[in-house]
């Protein structure tokens, strides 16, 4: 009976041995780490065959840092001394690759309870092992980019990674345990919504969105965060894991760029465009401007319902949205057509808007109605052209470089352009009157921006004499600063030009009469000591009788005078001033 029972309890023993290397990698080594069998699933996971392990020691399998470490001594020490070890192992198979076994390493104990040989039962844990380690590495990177705060149910706070406590201000033991609360402002923390976003968390539902947070001092902070409520093995949640970015500089620009767009939005026209030029959406300055009054009116139709006809088949305007479409912006003047013919013009810019790949997915027209400036242009470009048909028009630098002349100008005085351009105005003066402190200070209140209107001889080419009376207009640049000298003339006619010259020549006591030669700035203040010779001389003789009374003559004389200047001033004081 006693024998029959111990078979009984062998033929058990060596069938749960077969069950156990049925199901494990099993191994047996000598004490001193030698190999003595190994199982066909053992042999599986690690490649080899059972000659090729059969007394090699266990450290084959072992990397060589680790073989030569104290670490890899103390296991073999232990399992010598009679205590198992277990754990995650990694090992390396045949092709030097690593596989990772979940093993136990029992010594086999004699009746005397000294360890005799050990054996490994072991099974294959590779795959989910590099799942692990990719999960566990995904955490840690997670960890080190964003803030990460894990909840109880009740959203008090279990901990919070550096990221979250850097960008709230606080220590770790300032927030554990507290509720998530204290990082909401007090309106948002006793509403509905608020105590919704808990309610759907405990329901197993994740949140996400951008969430405003208050800093321990008081600022606000900005969060793209997704809170993941973390279910047990029934399903069930049992707490609350926040993944959050700081978004507060982003978010803080992109309200900049909301408020800017406002303000274009309040000044100025702006309407989108898809890429084949059909209208998408405009704003009331646009639509007002062109005299819609809803944007259906216009939504879905082609740009060119804004264009003239003979614009719209044009290979210009096919090149224009061709443009649009490489990424091109376009900007200048435009004429369009609005409602029932009605013209406008203006000031635009068409910018395509580029996707994540820089390919074009729209066009945004910001626009400015010109129509009033466009045409009081128009109407100054045409006085302008009346008066350069009219009269002798020159352009100076400031030193009295001549920049350009006109046909007119070039006509008076005799010469080509080529022969005049880069000279100075006072190759048309006598050498005594280029020479006098007059002729500077003339030239320096024209640099001071001061107009002046005077008639006087010039001498043209081949010495001929030329006598004009004159306009010269400072043009100023945006800072109100003179950067050239404009000048506008007409010859006098021969009766009067006749007349100067015998008044010039005889001086008033020999003709017997008094006449007054006024040599004007734009204000109309006397400046005979900045006028040429001859107006001096003239001015002279004017001094010489102002206290006596004036004669029917002079008066003629002086009303002849004024006409001619009044009547060159009013022509060219609009233009200058445009200028």
């Amino acid at each position: 009976m006693f024998f029959f029972k111990k078979w009984s309890i062998a033929k058990e023993n060596a069938a749960k041995a077969a069950a156990i290397s049925k199901a494990q990698a099993v191994t047996e080594f000598g004490l001193d780490g030698t190999i003595i069998t190994a199982n066909e699933n053992f042999l599986n996971i690690l490649g080899y065959s059972l000659a090729e392990v059969r007394g090699k020691h266990h450290s084959m399998f072992v990397e060589a840092d680790e073989r030569s470490g104290a670490a890899y001594r103390e296991f073999w020490a232990r399992l010598n001394q009679g205590e198992s070890q277990s754990a995650d192992y990694k090992r390396v198979d045949s092709h030097g690759e690593e596989v990772w076994i979940r093993a136990s390493y029992i010594p086999v104990l004699d009746s005397r309870g000294k360890p005799t040989k050990v054996i490994e039962l072991a099974a294959d844990i590779t795959a989910q092992k590099i799942k692990a380690l990719d999960h566990a590495g995904q955490v840690s990177a997670i960890d080190r980019s964003q803030a990460v705060v894990e909840f109880n149910l009740d959203g008090t706070i279990i901990t919070a990674n550096r990221n979250f406590l850097s960008a709230m201000g606080y220590a770790l033991g300032e927030v554990q345990g507290k509720h998530d609360g204290l990082f909401v402002e007090p309106l948002e923390r006793a509403g509905a919504a608020y105590r919704e976003l808990w309610a759907k968390l405990n329901r197993g539902e994740s949140q996400s969105a951008e969430y405003k947070r208050i800093t321990k001092s008081g600022q606000e902070v900005w969060f793209q965060a997704t809170f993941n409520p973390i279910a047990d093995e029934s399903g069930k949640p049992f707490k609350v894991v926040t993944f959050a970015t700081d978004i507060t500089k982003q978010k803080s620009r992109m309200d900049e760029l909301e408020g800017q767009i406002a303000a274009i939005e309040k000044a100025q026209a702006v309407v989108e465009f898809g890429m084949d030029g059909t209208v998408m959406t405009a704003n009331d300055n646009y639509l007002k401007a062109l005299g819609y009054s809803r944007v259906a009116e216009i939504k879905g139709k082609h740009h060119s319902m804004f264009v003239e006809a003979g614009e719209r088949s044009s290979a210009a305007y096919r090149e224009f949205w061709a443009r649009l479409n490489r990424g091109e912006p376009q900007s200048a003047e435009y004429k369009q057509i609005g409602k029932d013919g009605k013209v406008v013009w203006v000031q635009a810019t068409y910018n395509p808007v580029l996707n994540s790949k820089g390919k074009p997915t729209k066009v945004i027209k910001l626009a400015t109605d010109i129509t009033a400036q466009k045409l009081e242009a128009l109407e100054n470009a045409g006085r302008i052209a009346a008066l350069d048909r009219s009269q002798a028009v020159a352009a100076f630098e400031l030193d009295g470089t001549i920049i350009s002349a006109n046909e007119n100008f070039l006509k008076t005085m005799g010469y080509a352009l080529g022969e005049v351009k880069g000279k100075h105005d006072g190759m048309f003066a006598e050498p005594s009157e280029r020479q006098g402190g007059a002729y500077r200070e003339f030239w320096a209140k024209l640099n001071r921006g001061e107009s002046q209107s005077i008639e006087y001889k010039r001498i043209g080419k081949n010495g001929k004499e030329v006598w004009i009376q004159a306009l010269y207009n400072p043009i100023l640049d945006l800072a109100g600063k003179p950067f050239k000298v404009v000048t506008y003339a007409r010859e006098m006619s021969a009766s009067i030009r006749e007349f100067y010259e015998t008044m010039v020549k005889a001086g008033v006591q020999e003709s017997g009469q008094d006449f007054t030669v006024v040599a004007d700035d734009a204000d109309g203040a006397v400046a005979s000591e900045s006028a040429p010779l001859s107006m001096q001389r003239l001015e002279e003789a004017r001094r010489r009788t102002a206290n006596a009374r004036r004669s029917p003559f002079s008066q003629l004389l002086g009303s002849l005078r004024d006409g001619l200047s009044h009547a060159m001033v009013s022509s060219t004081r609009a233009v200058a001033n445009f200028l």
